[in-house]
Parts: structure tokens; C-alpha cells; sequence
């Protein structure tokens, strides 16, 4: 394996990021420490990852909720792209962004808001890259660790030329080295590869130092995880190459997952705006292209950089999933309460359109309605009186034309 020679970074940005999840980290390998020594480091950084991952799960929610929004109102998008196609003119442009800002802004979402979790992922990324490569300097109990060996190589007579002579590599790595500083000391011994161990333990024949041995197995042990060493490269050879291949295939497997749901879902929506087109296609392209970059990074990084990394994709895809399944369920009650309101809103018509009366066309229990009936009602009864009394007087006719006939008889 390839061994790994840089100093302690002094980039402003990277810096203060690296302090802070150093200190989150030590802690993490403190409590771990205590209960065993043995991968203490990897598990460290497995509990790390999960504690990340769980500190952005509201933002991949809300990534994940506003990718959905973006999916419902691509109809929207692709009636107002179709409303300017053609239009080069600034003045349309201008028009079309804002109707565009004014849709997303009303669905509450926005076509960049899937960026900010990988955003927020890559600086945790590099800073985690620092830590991993000066861990003495960051975690505490190592840092006792190293320089209690470093003590003892400073004792040994010859030990300056032994490190310029036979690991000129690791000291050209480091930058500014001075042999007589216990904190360049600390940096030699932290860079040395398992192989570079052993030679230089039998190059200053510590080897034969009892208490240095365990100190430097504890190291070993430390930084062991089924085989390899945290603190190296894993390279491209055999079986270091497991970690690029790992690193990108969970990469590719996490967005082609991603992908498939998103197919699916927008098969069910019907409608693609040119932007989604466009999107799709740059989605294509960076689920070859990330992977391919990510196994690279690997190759060259601590391994540490290479387990956190797999270890992230396998949360997130088991996020993911979990996630779909959380916005599914809350479509799925917004979908019932939509149903439910257009319910009530039909029944509310057609309570309205009943209770019309269809010879006045006034609403039923209106006061003109009331009016109306109260006019009719009144009709209708001097239309009875009418009729009785045609009748009262045609039946007093005919009694009088009857009295008539008899006195001429």
C-alpha cells in the first residue's frame, strides 16, 4: 500500500471545519477507547458517519420533499416553457423566469435545493481527509500514544540519519521537517506504512524494545480494520483496490436508486418540461462520471476516507428508502385530504344548486323566496273565493229562472 505524506492543513476554509469534527471525533474515539482498543478507530468513524447522517436527515427530508414538489409541478413548468418557446427576445425571457420563480416560490421549492445535502457532504469530506492523515493531532489518546514512542526514537543515538537516509520519502512528504522536535517526530511516525514500521524498527532495533513493541502494536491495532490500515492508501493493487471499487460502486448503486425512483414517479405524472430533460440527462452523465471520481479520490486518500465514504452510501440508501416511504405515506394524507375538500366542496353545489326553486328561480328559504310563496299562496285562495262565488251565483240564477217558469204556468 502507498503511504500517505502531508502535513497538517493550513487552509482557512478546511481549518476551522477540521477542528470542529476533530473534536467530535475524539470524542467519539474516547468513549470507544475505553471499551476496547481493537478497531477503535473504524468503529469510531462507522459511529461518526451515522451521527452525520443523522444531524443533515432533516435537509435530505427536505430535499427529498422538494425534489417531489418540483416532479408534481413539472405540467406547470412545461405550460409555461411551451407558452414562450420560440420567444428569444430579453423581455420574454424575463417574463418566463419570473412566472418560473413565482411557481416555485408558491409550491415552495426550488430546482437546486438536491444539492445541498452532497454541498454540505463534500467539506465534511476533505476535513475528515485532515483528520485521518495527522490523527495524533486531533485525537487525544493517540496523541499520548505518539509521543510517548516518539520520546524513545528521540533517545536512540543516530536516529536523525537513520530517518534522512532510509525514509528521505516520507520526510520530503511531510514539508519542514526538523528531527530534533518531538511534534516532527510525532508527523514522521504517523506517515510510516505497516512495511516502513518494521524496517525502521530494525533500522534503530527498537524491535528488541519490549514496552516500545506494544506501543507500536497499539497503534497498529488501532488503526486496524480487517487487514488494512486506516492511516494508508489502499492504492490500486491487490487488495487495497477493494476500497476505490466499493467506494464508487456504493456511489453508482446509491444514485441509480435515486434515478429509478424518480423514472418512476415521472412516468406517473405524464408531463417532462425541457428543463427535467435537460436535468436527466445531467443526472446521466454525473451518475458515471461521480463514481469514477470518487474511486479515484479513494485510491490516493487515507483508507479511513474510503470506509467513511462506503459507510455514508449504505446509511444513505437505507435513508433513502426510509424517506420515500415517510413522503409517500404524507402524499398519500394530503392526496386523502384534497379528495376530501373537493368532496365537500361538490357537495356544497349541489346542496346549492337544489335548493333553488325552478318556477321563481329564487333560493328556497330566501325572504324574497318567502315573499314569492306568500304572493302565490294569496292567489291561489282568491282564486278559490273567485270559484265559489261563480258557482254560489250560477246556482242562484238557476233557482231564480225556476221560479220564473211556474208563476207564467
Amino acid at each position: 500500500m502507498n503511504y500517505i505524506v502531508l502535513a497538517k492543513t493550513s487552509n482557512f476554509i478546511l481549518k476551522p471545519i477540521a477542528w470542529l469534527l476533530g473534536q467530535i471525533v475524539n470524542l467519539i474515539f474516547a468513549g470507544v477507547y475505553s471499551l476496547t482498543v481493537s478497531h477503535s478507530m473504524v468503529i469510531s468513524i462507522i459511529l461518526f458517519t451515522f451521527i452525520i447522517r443523522a444531524l443533515i436527515l432533516p435537509l435530505s427530508l427536505k430535499q427529498q420533499r422538494s425534489s417531489r414538489k418540483m416532479q408534481r409541478i413539472q405540467p406547470q413548468i412545461a405550460k409555461i416553457q411551451d407558452k414562450y418557446k420560440g420567444k428569444t427576445d430579453p423581455e420574454s425571457r424575463q417574463r418566463m423566469s419570473a412566472e418560473m420563480q413565482e411557481l416555485y416560490s408558491k409550491n415552495k421549492t426550488s430546482p437546486f435545493s438536491g444539492c445541498l445535502p452532497l454541498i454540505i457532504q463534500m467539506p465534511i469530506l476533505f476535513a475528515m481527509y485532515e483528520i485521518l492523515r495527522n490523527l495524533p493531532f486531533y485525537m487525544t489518546e493517540m496523541g499520548k500514544l505518539y509521543s510517548t514512542m516518539a520520546d524513545t526514537v528521540m533517545n536512540v543515538n543516530g536516529y536523525a540519519d537513520i530517518m534522512k537516509e532510509s525514509f528521505s520519502g516520507v520526510i520530503k512528504g511531510i514539508g519542514k521537517f526538523d528531527a530534533t522536535n518531538v511534534n516532527s517526530v510525532i508527523d514522521f511516525l504517523s506517515h510510516l506504512s505497516r512495511t516502513q514500521w518494521t524496517e525502521f524498527m530494525a533500522a534503530t532495533k527498537l524491535s528488541s524494545d519490549t514496552a516500545f513493541t506494544a506501543l507500536q502494536a497499539k497503534q497498529a491495532s488501532i488503526n486496524a480494520f480487517i487487514g488494512f490500515n486506516l492511516s494508508e492508501a489502499p492504492g490500486w493493487g491487490w487488495p487495497g483496490i477493494i476500497w476505490p471499487l466499493l467506494s464508487g460502486g456504493t456511489t453508482w448503486l446509491q444514485q441509480w436508486l435515486m434515478q429509478k425512483t424518480n423514472d418512476r414517479r415521472q412516468k406517473m405524472i405524464g408531463a417532462e418540461s425541457d428543463q427535467q430533460k435537460q436535468q436527466q440527462q445531467s443526472m446521466k452523465v454525473m451518475n458515471i462520471v461521480f463514481p469514477i471520481m470518487m474511486a479515484v479520490i479513494v485510491v490516493s486518500m487515507p483508507l479511513g476516507i474510503g470506509v467513511y465514504w462506503v459507510a455514508s452510501n449504505i446509511f444513505s440508501l437505507i435513508q433513502q428508502v426510509a424517506l420515500d416511504k415517510v413522503i409517500d405515506h404524507e402524499e398519500y394524507k394530503e392526496a386523502l385530504k384534497r379528495r376530501d375538500e373537493f368532496e365537500e366542496k361538490k357537495r356544497v353545489k349541489e346542496a346549492a344548486k337544489s335548493s333553488i326553486d325552478q318556477k321563481t328561480g329564487k333560493r328556497i328559504g330566501t325572504a324574497q323566496d318567502m315573499i314569492n310563496k306568500s304572493s302565490m299562496a294569496g292567489n291561489k285562495q282568491a282564486a278559490i273565493r273567485k270559484q265559489l262565488e261563480a258557482r254560489k251565483a250560477e246556482e242562484l240564477q238557476k233557482e231564480a229562472e225556476t221560479v220564473i217558469s211556474d208563476e207564467e204556468v
